[in-house]
């Protein structure tokens, strides 16, 4: 049997129940960098921007917390990645 379309966009649009915070601060950094990417689509660069900036700024606090040196680079890699990919739209802009 297969799940209806809008209940399979509801469970990408919320985080799962049973997820620990930290999974959900992950989950919520991977939404916001899937809108930018949307938005940037879209051709709303400006809010592509903002929404990849506030990514990057997440995915910087979760690489905080971390001691692991490894969970920490992926963490901080993304961040940068997201940084660069708004740097990139913002030239492109003007």
């Amino acid at each position: 049997m297969s799940t209806p379309k809008a209940a399979t966009q509801q469970n990408q649009a919320q985080p799962a129940a049973g997820m620990s915070k930290l999974k959900k601060v992950e989950w919520y950094a991977g939404q916001l960098i899937s809108d930018a990417a949307a938005k940037e689509k879209s051709g709303s660069m400006e809010e592509a921007i903002v929404l990849y900036l506030n990514a990057a700024d997440v995915l910087l606090v979760l690489a905080k917390g971390q001691d692991n040196y490894t969970v920490w680079k992926g963490y901080s890699d993304r961040a940068l990645q997201c940084q660069q990919r708004s740097r990139m739209l913002m030239a492109a802009r003007k």
